[in-house]
Protein backbone atom coordinates (compact mmCIF):
# COMPACT_ATOMS: atom_id res chain seq x y z
CA UNK A 1 0.00 0.00 0.00
CA UNK A 2 3.14 2.07 0.87
CA UNK A 3 4.46 1.73 -2.63
CA UNK A 4 1.08 2.85 -4.39
CA UNK A 5 0.94 5.72 -2.56
CA UNK A 6 3.98 6.65 -3.57
CA UNK A 7 2.87 6.16 -6.96
CA UNK A 8 0.07 8.65 -6.41
CA UNK A 9 2.03 11.24 -4.58
CA UNK A 10 4.24 11.35 -7.47
CA UNK A 11 1.17 11.81 -9.86
CA UNK A 12 0.30 15.26 -8.64
CA UNK A 13 1.85 18.15 -9.79
CA UNK A 14 2.06 21.44 -8.39
CA UNK A 15 1.62 23.25 -11.41
CA UNK A 16 -1.50 21.88 -12.27
CA UNK A 17 -3.25 23.60 -9.58
CA UNK A 18 -5.02 20.07 -8.30
CA UNK A 19 -8.08 20.52 -6.38
CA UNK A 20 -9.20 17.08 -4.86
CA UNK A 21 -12.16 15.23 -6.04
CA UNK A 22 -12.19 12.15 -4.36
CA UNK A 23 -9.76 9.42 -3.53
CA UNK A 24 -10.45 6.02 -2.63
CA UNK A 25 -9.06 2.48 -2.91
CA UNK A 26 -10.41 -1.19 -3.34
CA UNK A 27 -9.24 -4.45 -3.01
CA UNK A 28 -7.98 -6.02 -6.65
CA UNK A 29 -10.45 -9.10 -5.62
CA UNK A 30 -13.54 -6.58 -5.35
CA UNK A 31 -12.55 -4.47 -8.55
CA UNK A 32 -13.71 -0.92 -8.94
CA UNK A 33 -16.47 1.14 -10.04
CA UNK A 34 -17.12 4.73 -9.69
CA UNK A 35 -19.82 7.19 -11.32
CA UNK A 36 -18.82 10.68 -11.17
CA UNK A 37 -20.59 13.92 -11.94
CA UNK A 38 -18.14 16.15 -13.83
CA UNK A 39 -19.12 19.43 -13.04
CA UNK A 40 -17.26 22.91 -14.17
CA UNK A 41 -15.41 24.20 -16.30
CA UNK A 42 -11.35 22.86 -15.26
CA UNK A 43 -10.85 19.34 -16.76
CA UNK A 44 -10.30 16.28 -14.43
CA UNK A 45 -7.07 14.23 -14.07
CA UNK A 46 -7.83 10.44 -12.87
CA UNK A 47 -4.45 9.18 -11.38
CA UNK A 48 -4.59 5.19 -10.61
CA UNK A 49 -2.27 2.49 -9.85
CA UNK A 50 -2.52 -0.78 -8.10
CA UNK A 51 -0.40 -2.58 -5.74
CA UNK A 52 -1.11 -6.55 -6.66
CA UNK A 53 0.76 -9.46 -5.85
CA UNK A 54 0.70 -11.95 -8.95
CA UNK A 55 -1.22 -9.57 -11.04
CA UNK A 56 1.14 -7.59 -13.55
CA UNK A 57 -2.15 -5.28 -15.60
CA UNK A 58 -5.39 -4.48 -14.51
CA UNK A 59 -7.79 -3.30 -17.23
CA UNK A 60 -9.14 -0.22 -16.43
CA UNK A 61 -12.26 0.82 -18.55
CA UNK A 62 -13.44 4.81 -19.33
CA UNK A 63 -16.54 5.20 -20.07
CA UNK A 64 -19.27 8.41 -20.81
CA UNK A 65 -22.18 8.02 -22.71
CA UNK A 66 -22.00 5.43 -25.78
CA UNK A 67 -18.03 6.40 -25.88
CA UNK A 68 -15.68 3.83 -23.64
CA UNK A 69 -12.02 3.38 -23.87
CA UNK A 70 -10.31 1.01 -22.05
CA UNK A 71 -6.91 1.07 -20.12
CA UNK A 72 -3.92 -0.95 -19.22
CA UNK A 73 -2.65 -0.18 -15.59
CA UNK A 74 0.52 -1.73 -14.95
CA UNK A 75 0.78 -3.20 -11.24
CA UNK A 76 3.90 -1.70 -9.46
CA UNK A 77 4.44 0.97 -11.29
CA UNK A 78 6.64 3.78 -9.73
CA UNK A 79 4.08 6.64 -11.17
CA UNK A 80 0.31 6.18 -11.50
CA UNK A 81 -1.26 6.28 -14.71
CA UNK A 82 -3.21 9.66 -15.36
CA UNK A 83 -5.99 10.52 -17.26
CA UNK A 84 -7.43 13.71 -18.52
CA UNK A 85 -11.11 13.95 -18.66
CA UNK A 86 -13.34 17.22 -19.73
CA UNK A 87 -15.47 18.68 -17.24
CA UNK A 88 -19.28 18.22 -18.49
CA UNK A 89 -21.46 15.21 -18.36
CA UNK A 90 -20.83 12.22 -16.12
CA UNK A 91 -17.96 9.26 -16.83
CA UNK A 92 -17.31 5.68 -14.83
CA UNK A 93 -14.06 4.31 -13.91
CA UNK A 94 -13.92 0.57 -13.59
CA UNK A 95 -11.30 -2.25 -13.21
CA UNK A 96 -12.67 -5.30 -13.17
CA UNK A 97 -12.43 -7.54 -9.98
CA UNK A 98 -9.89 -10.01 -10.48
CA UNK A 99 -10.79 -13.46 -8.95
CA UNK A 100 -8.27 -14.16 -6.09
CA UNK A 101 -6.79 -11.37 -6.67
CA UNK A 102 -4.60 -9.96 -3.72
CA UNK A 103 -3.61 -6.62 -3.62
CA UNK A 104 -5.09 -2.59 -4.02
CA UNK A 105 -6.31 -0.62 -6.42
CA UNK A 106 -5.42 3.66 -5.31
CA UNK A 107 -7.07 6.64 -7.20
CA UNK A 108 -7.47 9.66 -7.16
CA UNK A 109 -9.72 12.60 -8.92
CA UNK A 110 -8.39 15.82 -9.12
CA UNK A 111 -9.40 19.10 -10.88
CA UNK A 112 -6.83 20.89 -12.81
CA UNK A 113 -6.04 24.18 -14.42
CA UNK A 114 -6.69 23.60 -18.11
CA UNK A 115 -3.59 25.10 -19.50
CA UNK A 116 -2.11 22.03 -17.23
CA UNK A 117 -3.85 18.93 -19.64
CA UNK A 118 -0.75 16.93 -21.30
CA UNK A 119 -1.04 14.46 -24.20
CA UNK A 120 -4.69 13.44 -25.13
CA UNK A 121 -7.53 15.76 -23.59
CA UNK A 122 -10.25 13.27 -23.79
CA UNK A 123 -9.07 10.05 -22.66
CA UNK A 124 -12.69 8.82 -22.88
CA UNK A 125 -13.06 9.63 -26.70
CA UNK A 126 -9.63 8.94 -27.30
CA UNK A 127 -7.13 10.44 -29.37
CA UNK A 128 -5.08 9.46 -32.47
CA UNK A 129 -1.36 9.59 -32.47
Amino acid sequence: MQRAGRALRRATDSDARPALVDTASAFAASGMSKKYKAPGDRPYLLSITCDAEGIDELTLTLSRRDQEQAYGIECGDREADQFNIPAGEPFTAQVEPVEDGTGLILWRLDTIARDAVEGCDDDIDGCDG
